[in-house]
């Protein structure tokens, strides 16, 4: 075969990735500049698809080194290296001498007279066609009917190597490089055959037809025909299990973490971010909300594994699935109470190499940060808190001439004037993301590799003059390579190899003491640096100036390593019995971290006055150190994991029937374990069924099995047995509602029962084993009293007869299709009762004389809900219109929760939600001294504009005997999420918003109570001159009368200061253009490129103003969310 060469060009401008200012001093080194990387994924990459483009190069000069072969092996080797396909009927082969040739480039033509000769065959050349017929037969038959066409994919882009062959003869030939094809027929109506690995095969009757144009169907995006399930697929029309699915490509948010892209994307998925920090951004996720006192969150499983996901590239996904009920789960059995969450990785499609490079970067801001008063309405604020607290003392907390000075600046050592946020926080960060990928093979392999890197720098400010960088900076880079071979007819070796490195810059202190200290230090007492570059700090003990803590405080550095691999063999038994295949896995994932702090502090100086030159006047409040300290810290864990499957699928006329029965275990060990409980492995094993069956789509039947246990349990009750089963009746399948399809194109109803379990309860490990620890106290023997501590033992933490919790689910759903499959709606009611829930008793009276009392399996919590998904598609003209919605409510009762009845009704948690808040319920304010007098009494001086309370049990007092329930609480009943996509001429708007309802936000601590305890503590918000004064009696304002020092109980936790913490937030808006057909792309040796603006948290509505809503309690001292702006490109090239 000659050599053929190919130039392939590259040009990539990597200008903007280095526009990052440079580190000054020591810092964290990138592991691999981006520039690097994209390079050599880029020479990678090139050299793969010239590898492959090599594979498809046809020519008429042949090589070949035959003996005794028959003709027709010949000719199969020959269309091997020429594209050209031999046309015969078969009989006539089976008289053909056996050949024995040899040579090297020699033409087509005179290797096939070299065939031929001595044979009672001839041949002739018809348009890549050998057109084979006997000696001496006459040629005045009729011609050869030449078809010619193009195959292309859904994306309108060529399909190289297609099979295209004739039903009625063996005529067949591959498509070339640009999807065209010519095929020789005998006969006008033959059928053409389009085949190709990962996709849809196509029967096409030629019905005199000359020109084909066929466009392949993906069978990956054939989501609504097949949908992941536990351990394999299953038909979308006979799938009982609820279960909800994502476009992996509504998950490639800007951001690093893949848990914030979910929320409100999926329905059954509640979820909720806390803190926008890179690296420490994890949203809050759990599947039908929280139905236990211990751990909620979700079996995650990728490529079949349980793993972490939150750092997972989106662009490496090709399905995320949600498994909700006890049918989908139950296989699980004691892992599957919480949900299941399933993602499989890309695997290669055949055909030449399919490249793909992102590039985007932008810029981030805070969503909202609290908003600080300025110093001079501090203190007036303070003067007038004090004179309400203090009405007989002539003198003010402030002096006005202080307030004069603090407010014309003119002297900011001594009369400062902060804003803290605005001393700590830059006006905005940066974030990029770099990506290449590369898939293709041939029918029997098939590979897909990818890079990607993703870099974000915080918001905060750095000091200049540091050896240091204190900034926050998040590197994260990811691999992922799935190989797929196809060893024989009936043996598939699946090679998965990923996993991720990332590398992380921090201050010496947390975010949290970095923004807690910001609300605790008021803006007037000490400026960030004085004006000689000494650095402030009071004496006080528990103020620090934040200043310090985030530039003066070292920093941190925190590397993650995490490596994932896994090999599968599938092996067809259908030799055996039609139907059956078995298979085979094994795991092994490997996480690392190693973290090191270089601590440092700063001696601190408070300034007093000047002195007679003008200077300041300075003492030395604490003592720094002049150098950078050294900790560190390692941690990991290894894991094994391995499983045997027996899968049965078969149809016998109108009968499916399938089935499974599987092993598994796996053994997990902390590579830098603390103590002897903690280097014990986790293991894990067991087994797990079902069985399926469909009559004719329409009546659908199945049942699940988990038999599995923990080594956490005690011996005798390790392992647990989880049964499901389910019923399905599809009546758009069945004949008598064929009249009804007009209107309704499919409906199915569903119906699941089963009990799942949950292992992984909290409390100490092995809680089962009591502990036992030395005597406290004795008895005093003799009449000098001696103690002597005799037999003296303590009984530590206990539990009785620990095992799981059981989560016995019910499930009915609906699913629809009408408007000619416009529209789909499915919808989920579910049930869920939780028991056996691990729980420390609370209702043994302390007369029993148990110091300690026991944990048991006593905890019981009803669960139910309802959620929904809504999906539109429409062509109107040239205008695909899009639109999908989801809905998601539960609400979780608590019936058993093993504690001691209240005194009062309103004070039982039994038959309250779970997370139900408790306080005060406030009437509002005292409108006057009368109305103090003749209210219930409160603790401390009440006077008009204090807060007064509801008297619940009447007994004419308030105190914790009046505290009911108040507010929702901080998970929310209700998310939900929607979004509209257009897309016209190559042109692309998509949007999509999230929405929480049914939960508040609670106000509480430093900053939020202003002068509560005194002194001179605590910031203030900038809603503090909403508040209630006897000139501005408003009955509804933020701040009740103001005091100095905490002498009512206006600060009491109460139904006052909880909050609305509903809100709808444009979580993503994408706009773009993809160019696809443009005479350059192909000059380029471009398959398409898209040049694109994302956008992520861009517009949030709420009631709530004072931070970002999502954040939830307290005083929103947490790094807040972020919001992103990003331009990028995405090329796509064979």
């Amino acid at each position: 075969m000659p050599d053929q060469q190919f130039d392939i060009s590259f040009h990539f401008n990597y200008e903007k990735m280095n526009n990052y200012p440079r580190s000054r001093g020591r810092r964290t080194r990138i592991l691999m500049p981006v520039r690097d990387l994209c390079t050599k994924l880029l020479f990678i990459a090139v050299f793969l698809a010239v590898s492959s483009i090599r594979l498809y190069a046809q020519t008429t000069l042949i090589t070949l080194n035959v003996k005794n072969e028959k003709l027709e092996s010949v000719l199969s080797k020959i269309k091997l290296q020429t594209g050209y396909s031999a046309i015969y009927e078969n009989e006539l082969l089976d008289h053909t001498a056996p050949i024995t040739l040899q040579v090297t480039k020699q033409p087509l033509k005179a290797v096939l007279d070299e065939c031929f000769k001595n044979q009672p065959l001839q041949y002739s050349l018809i348009d890549k066609s050998i057109i084979i017929s006997k000696k001496g037969a006459s040629k005045s038959g009729p011609d050869p009917i030449i078809i010619k066409g193009k195959v292309i994919d859904s994306k309108e882009q060529p399909l190289p190597g297609v099979t295209i062959r004739s039903k009625k003869n063996n005529a067949n030939v591959l498509s070339k490089d640009d999807g065209s094809f010519s095929l020789s027929l005998k006969e006008a109506n033959d059928v053409i055959i389009f085949s190709f690995v990962g996709f849809i095969t196509q029967e096409i009757t030629v019905n005199n037809s000359t020109t084909l144009n066929i466009v392949l169907e993906d069978q990956a995006s054939k989501l609504a025909d097949v949908v992941v399930v536990a351990y394999g697929q299953q038909k979308k029309v006979t799938t009982i299990g609820a279960q909800s699915s994502v476009r992996a490509e509504d998950l490639k948010l800007p951001a690093a973490n893949l848990t914030n892209a979910i929320a409100g994307r999926v329905a059954g998925i509640i979820g909720v971010q806390r803190s926008g920090e890179p690296g420490y951004d994890n949203a809050e996720i759990y599947i039908r909300g929280i139905s236990t006192f211990t751990n909620s969150s979700p079996l995650v499983l990728v490529d079949g594994i349980e793993r972490e996901f939150a750092n997972v590239d989106p662009e490496d996904i090709a399905n995320f699935s949600v498994l909700k009920d006890a049918s989908a789960t139950a296989v699980y059995g004691v892992r599957g109470a919480n949900g299941v969450i399933l993602i499989q990785t890309k695997t290669g499609k055949p055909g030449k190499p399919m490249i793909n490079a992102q590039y985007d970067q932008g810029y981030t801001q805070f969503t909202k940060i609290p908003k600080f008063a300025d110093g001079v309405t501090y203190m007036q604020m303070a003067n007038e808190a004090y004179k309400n607290s203090n009405p007989n003392d002539p003198l003010p907390k402030y002096s006005e001439d202080r307030i004069n000075k603090t407010s014309t600046g003119e002297d900011p050592d001594l009369y400062p004037n902060v804003d803290w946020f605005d001393v700590l926080f830059k006006k905005a960060g940066q974030n990029r993301r770099a990506r290449v990928n590369v898939n293709g093979g041939s029918e029997n392999a098939q590979y897909y590799l990818s890079v990607g890197y993703y870099d974000e720098k915080g918001m905060y400010k750095t000091d200049e003059l540091a050896n240091y960088n204190n900034q926050v900076k998040f590197t994260r880079y990811n691999f992922t390579s799935n190989l797929v071979l196809k060893l024989t007819k009936s043996t598939k070796v699946d090679f998965g190899a990923s996993g991720w490195l990332s590398n992380g810059n921090f201050p010496g202190n947390s975010a949290g003491s970095i923004w807690g200290s910001a609300y605790v230090l008021p803006p007037i007492l000490i400026p960030p640096v004085y004006s000689n570059g000494l650095h402030s700090q009071l004496r006080t003990g528990d103020i620090f100036n934040p200043y310090n803590l985030l530039t003066q405080s070292g920093f941190s550095t925190e590397f993650r390593s995490q490596l994932w691999s896994n090999i599968r063999v599938t092996q067809d038994l259908s030799s055996i019995l039609n139907g059956l295949s078995i298979t085979g896995m094994f795991s092994f994932d490997n996480y690392n971290e190693h973290d090191i702090r270089r601590n440092k502090t700063v001696d601190g100086y408070l300034a007093s006055g000047r002195d007679s030159d003008g200077n300041l006047i300075l003492q030395q409040t604490s003592i720094g150190s002049n150098y950078l300290g050294y900790s560190r810290n390692n941690g990991g864990s290894r894991q094994f994991y391995s499983e045997a499957a027996l899968n049965y699928k078969r149809s016998f006329g109108k009968h499916e029937v399938s089935g499974l029965l599987l092993y598994n275990q796996s053994d997990r060990q902390d590579a830098f374990a603390g103590d002897f409980i903690s280097s014990i492995p986790y293991r894990y094993m067991g087994l797990a069924g079902r069985a399926t069956y469909a009559y004719n789509n329409i009546y659908l039947a199945e049942a699940n099995f988990g038999y599995n246990g923990s080594e956490t349990f005690e011996p005798k009750k390790r392992f647990g047995f989880f049964p499901s089963f389910g019923v399905g009746y599809v009546p758009s399948e069945a004949a008598y509602f064929q009249p009804m399809l007009d209107a309704i194109q499919f409906l199915k109803l569903r119906f699941s029962y089963g009990l799942v379990g949950n292992g992984n309860i909290g409390g100490r490990r092995f809680a089962y084993i009591s502990t036992v620890g030395g005597g406290n106290g004795g008895y005093n023997y003799g009449s000098n009293g001696v103690d002597n501590n005799i037999g003296g033992t303590d009984i530590g933490d206990y539990a009785v007869s620990v095992t799981w919790e059981k989560a016995a689910k019910s499930n009915l759903g609906i699913e629809l299709k009408t408007f000619h499959d416009q529209v789909s709606l499915v919808v989920d009611f579910f049930r869920e009762i939780r028991t056996g829930i691990f729980r420390q008793r609370g209702d043994v009276p302390q007369y029993e004389g148990i110091g300690s009392l026991p944990f048991a399996n006593l905890g019981e919590i009803h669960n139910k809900g309802v959620d929904a998904t809504l999906e539109i598609n429409k062509q109107v003209g040239e205008v695909t219109v899009g639109f999908r919605g989801n809905f998601t409510w539960n609400r979780a009762m608590i019936i058993n929760d093993a504690n001691a009845p209240w005194p009062y009704p309103w004070q039982q948690r039994i038959g309250r939600k779970l997370g139900q808040r408790f306080g005060y319920t406030a009437l509002g304010l005292y409108t006057s001294k009368e109305d103090v007098a003749s209210s219930p009494y409160q603790t401390g001086t009440n006077m008009p504009g204090d807060i007064k309370y509801k008297d619940l049990n009447g007994d004419g007092k308030i105190d914790s005997y009046d505290q009911g329930p108040i507010g929702y609480g901080s998970i929310p009943e209700i998310v939900y999420g929607f979004g509209p996509t257009f897309n016209w001429k190559g042109w692309s708007l998509a949007g999509w918003f999230k929405g929480i309802s049914n939960v508040d936000i609670s106000l509480n601590g430093d900053g939020l109570q202003p002068f509560s305890q005194g002194g001179e503590r605590g910031n203030l918000l900038s809603k503090i001159t909403d508040r209630w004064t006897p000139d501005n009696p408003n009955p509804h304002p933020f701040y009740p009368r103001l005091t100095y020092g905490n002498d009512n109980m206006n600060y009491a936790n109460s139904s006052w200061w909880v909050k609305n913490g509903a809100f709808l937030r444009l979580q993503t808006l994408q706009f773009g253009y993809t160019f696809s057909k443009q005479p350059w792309l192909k000059r380029a040796g471009l398959s398409n490129v898209y040049l694109y603006f994302i956008g992520n948290n861009l517009v949030t509505i709420s009631g709530f103003k004072l931070w970002d809503v999502e954040l939830g309690d307290g005083r929103g001292s947490q790094y807040p969310l972020i919001k992103t702006f990003n331009l990028g490109a995405k090329l796509s090239f064979r």
